[in-house]
């Protein structure tokens, strides 16, 4: 009886490392088998789709920068011009002994943000880059013109208003935008 468990139970043993190894056999067989080439395909296909979502985070990270950057340079442009409020007119001022309107940009400008700007309203107008009324924030400059070109020129202060240097007998002050004959440039 002793000899009929021996038997029997050997053959189980060694059956059990054939059936292992067939299998492990057969599992590197088919990881080391090479793609097809509709595989290749897709894989290049996907890593050109990341790629390509990876430039495009990377181009959106960059224009928030900037942007957040700008809105700073607004704000300090057009805090500037705020605390020049009750600065008497001046033809010809650029400095807080008194202002005309486009003094009064160049120094909230320089100032501000170290740009140094043109000395008339019209060659200001030329300077940054041109914004469309809709889209325009704090610090922009807006320019008023008529039918030759542009008679004046302030800092915008949001909600439809301006700080600018009117004319003589006035001082600095933030008024309401009067008239839709104006551009917007960004510094």
């Amino acid at each position: 009886m002793a000899a009929s468990v021996l038997s029997i139970a050997a053959p189980a043993a060694q059956a059990a490392p054939v059936t292992t190894s067939a299998a492990a056999t057969s599992a590197v067989a088919s990881s080391t088998s090479s793609p097809t080439a509709a595989e290749l395909r897709k894989q290049r296909i996907l890593k050109k789709k990341k790629a390509l979502k990876r430039k495009k985070y990377v181009i959106a990270r960059k224009k928030a920068i900037k942007r957040k950057r700008a809105i700073i340079r607004g704000k300090k442009i057009m805090n500037a011009a705020a605390k020049q409020k009750g600065t008497p007119y001046r033809w010809g001022g650029s400095s807080p002994s008194g202002f005309d309107c486009s003094g009064l940009v160049k120094y909230a400008v320089k100032k501000s943000v170290k740009k140094s700007m043109p000395r008339v309203a019209g060659a200001q107008m030329k300077k940054g880059k041109k914004v469309s009324k809709g889209d325009k924030r704090k610090g922009d400059l807006i320019g008023f013109y008529n039918g030759s070109g542009v008679y004046h020129i302030g800092i915008y202060a949001g909600d439809g208003k301006i700080w600018h240097s009117p004319r003589p007998g006035k001082s600095v002050e933030k008024v309401k935008i009067w008239t839709g004959s104006y551009k917007v440039r960004r510094v």
